[in-house]
Order: structure tokens, then C-alpha cells, then sequence
């Protein structure tokens, strides 16, 4: 087992979080532009997509896990930081590859982040004037049915 393969690995997340990216943002333009159809299919995409990244980490960890048995490494966790920390004497090229791709994930994990706090906002903002527009079509007097959860 080598660092190579946990190159590919994160190297693959790399890919798949920039997918994720792209999937966040198509999500918020449907629901700004109220197309029902388009939010299902960018729901679908995302769930592929999420599931890839899900397949990824299990890798990652297995990988991990695998490298720290070879050279007896004791990990509180295994996270490349901690591999990275106990294991930086065995491995020589990769180890630039692994902190370049660690920090490239970190920062992708933080835009998706951000997007995920834009879409929150986007949704209660759209199930506000959703609910404004229910109050305005059926009365003041509605007031016990609109205030279900929208």
C-alpha cells in the first residue's frame, strides 16, 4: 500500500466536491427561477453526486487505515491530517501532492459550505413569500392554515 493510491483517492474527491459545487449552484438557480422540474433533476444529480462522495470517504478511510497498519502508526483518527503528521517521514513525492489536494479539499468543503448557507436562505425566503401569498389569497381570518408548515 503506498501514498499514491491515497493520492488518487483524494485526488477523485477532489473531482467529485467540484462536482458537488456545480450541483449547489444549478439548485439554487432553479429555485430562484421557480423551475419546479429543473429543482428535481438537479435533486437527482445531487444525490449521485453525494453518493460518490460517500464512496470516496469510505475509500479515503480504508486507504488510511491500511497505510497506517503498514508502518504502524498509531492515528487518533483516520484523517489525512493525522497521517500526514505521524507518517511524514514515509512518504517522499507524494507528500507535497497530499498537502497541495488536503488543502484544495479543504477549501471546496468551505465553498460548499457557504452555498449551503445561501440555499437556507434562499429556501426560507422562498417558503416566506409562499406563505405571504397564501395569507393574501385567503384572509386575515386563515391566519390557524397558513401558519402550518409550508
Amino acid at each position: 500500500m503506498n501514498a499514491q493510491l491515497l493520492v488518487n483517492s483524494l485526488s477523485q474527491q477532489d473531482n467529485n466536491l467540484d462536482d458537488l459545487i456545480e450541483v449547489l449552484e444549478e439548485e439554487k438557480f432553479a429555485i430562484v427561477q421557480n423551475d419546479y422540474n429543473a429543482l428535481e433533476q438537479v435533486i437527482l444529480k445531487e444525490q449521485k453526486v453525494l453518493k460518490n462522495v460517500e464512496r470516496e470517504e469510505s475509500n479515503r478511510i480504508k486507504i488510511i487505515k491500511e497505510i497506517a497498519g503498514l508502518y504502524s502508526l498509531e492515528l487518533s483518527s483516520p484523517s489525512v491530517d493525522n497521517l500526514l503528521e505521524q507518517g511524514k517521514s514515509y512518504f517522499g513525492n507524494e507528500m507535497n501532492e497530499l498537502k497541495k489536494l488536503r488543502k484544495s479539499i479543504k477549501a471546496k468543503l468551505d465553498k460548499i459550505s457557504r452555498a449551503n448557507s445561501h440555499l437556507k436562505n434562499v429556501i426560507e425566503f422562498s417558503r416566506n413569500m409562499i406563505k405571504e401569498t397564501v395569507m393574501m389569497l385567503v384572509g386575515p381570518n386563515k391566519h390557524k392554515l397558513v401558519n402550518k408548515r409550508v
